[in-house]
C-alpha cells in the first residue's frame, strides 16, 4: 500500500456477485449484534413519558428485560432481518456506482481532496438512501410498531392532537400480523405512513455520514502524515493504521450525522408508530411536531439522542470496518497483476 491516502477499491474493481453475498452476510450479524440499541432508541422517542438520556437508555432496557426478557431487546428482528438483505443489497449497489459516476463532478467542484471526498460521498449516500427508502419504510412501520408493543402511551397523537389507539392497545403479534392489522386499518398505503418524513431523515442522514466520513478520513490522512514529519509518498501506512483512521472518521461521521437529524427521527418514529381511530384527523408531520413542543418544548427533539449517537456511532464504526474490509476482499486484481 503506498504512503498516499489509501486509494478506494471503486465499483469497477468490485466481484459485484461477492461483494452483495458477502455483504449480505456480514451486515446481518452486525444488524443482529446492534439491534437492541435500536428497540432502546425507538421506546425512548416513541413512549411518552419514556426516561431520557443514557440512564434513560437503561431503565428503557431494564424495563423491557424485566417485561420479556432479553427476547424483548429484538421484538421486530425478524421483520427488519428478512427486509433489511435486499435493501442492503439495493443500498450497496446504489452507493458505490454512484460514488464512481458522481467523482468526476465532485474534482471539478471542490478543490481539495476532502472536499471532493466529501461531496462526493455526500451524493452517493443521499441518492442511495432515496433509492431503497421503498423498501425500508414498510419495514420500519411494521417492526416499530412491534418495538412499541406493550408500551404504555406510545405515540398517542392525532392530527388535531387527540389521543389515539396505539400499538400498545393491540394483542402481541408477529411481523406478518402487525403487517396484516395495518393493512386492514389503513390499507396498503399504512405500510408506507411517514413515507416524506422517512426521505426527509434518511436521505440527509445518510448523505450527511457518508459525505463526513469521506471528508474526515482525508482529513485525518493528511493530519497522520503531518505527524509523522516525513514524505508520505514514502513511508506505506500499515493496516492497523488504516483501521484506526477509518475508525475515529466514522465516529466524528456518526456523531455528525446523529445530533444533525435527530430531531427528524423523533417526528418519523411517532408518526409511524401512532394508530389512527375512526374520526380522528390523520397524524402529520405539523401535528406530531406540534404536540411533541407543546408537552416537551424543543427539547422534545432531542430524545433519544444519546441512544441515537451510540447506535449510529457503534453501528457506523462496526460497518464502515467491516465494508472496507468487504471491499477489499471482493477487489478483483489490477489489470496489471493479471
Amino acid at each position: 500500500m503506498s504512503g498516499k491516502t489509501p486509494e478506494e477499491v471503486d465499483w469497477s474493481r468490485l466481484d459485484k456477485r461477492k461483494f452483495l453475498f458477502v455483504g449480505a452476510g456480514i451486515f446481518s450479524g452486525l444488524t443482529t449484534c446492534l439491534f437492541p440499541l435500536t428497540v432502546i432508541k425507538t421506546r425512548q422517542m416513541a413512549v411518552e413519558g419514556a426516561p431520557a438520556g443514557f440512564k434513560g437508555a437503561a431503565q428503557v432496557a431494564r424495563q423491557i428485560v424485566a417485561t420479556d426478557g432479553v427476547r424483548g431487546l429484538y421484538r421486530g428482528f425478524g421483520t427488519v432481518i428478512i427486509g433489511v438483505i435486499p435493501a442492503r443489497g439495493v443500498y450497496l449497489t446504489t452507493l458505490e456506482a454512484t460514488k464512481s459516476l458522481s467523482l468526476d463532478t465532485a474534482v471539478r467542484l471542490a478543490p481539495s481532496e476532502a472536499g471532493q471526498a466529501g461531496l462526493s460521498n455526500l451524493f452517493a449516500g443521499a441518492v442511495a438512501s432515496l433509492v431503497t427508502q421503498s423498501v425500508i419504510v414498510p419495514i420500519d412501520v411494521v417492526s416499530q410498531r412491534l418495538m412499541v408493543e406493550g408500551s404504555m402511551g406510545a405515540a398517542s397523537v392525532s392530527g388535531r392532537g387527540e389521543a389515539t389507539l396505539t400499538a400498545a392497545a393491540l394483542p402481541r403479534m408477529n411481523g406478518v400480523r402487525m403487517a396484516r392489522h395495518v393493512i386492514a386499518t389503513e390499507g396498503v398505503l399504512g405500510l408506507y405512513r411517514g413515507f416524506g418524513m422517512s426521505v426527509a431523515t434518511f436521505v440527509p442522514s445518510s448523505g450527511i455520514w457518508w459525505g463526513s466520513y469521506g471528508a474526515f478520513q482525508k482529513l485525518v490522512w493528511h493530519q497522520v502524515d503531518r505527524w509523522r514529519g516525513a514524505s508520505p509518498e514514502r513511508i506505506p501506512h500499515g493496516s492497523g493504521e488504516v483501521m484506526a483512521v477509518q475508525t475515529v472518521s466514522a465516529l466524528l461521521a456518526g456523531l455528525s450525522s446523529a445530533t444533525l437529524t435527530n430531531g427528524l427521527d423523533v417526528v418519523k418514529t411517532r408518526l409511524q408508530v401512532a394508530e389512527r381511530v375512526a374520526g380522528a384527523a390523520k397524524p402529520t408531520f405539523r401535528s406530531v411536531a406540534a404536540q411533541l413542543v407543546r408537552e416537551e418544548g424543543l427539547r422534545g427533539f432531542a430524545r433519544g439522542l444519546l441512544p441515537r449517537i451510540a447506535n449510529t456511532a457503534l453501528w457506523g464504526t462496526c460497518m464502515v470496518t467491516a465494508y472496507e474490509f468487504l471491499k477489499r476482499i471482493c477487489a478483483l486484481p489490477d489489470p496489471i497483476d493479471r
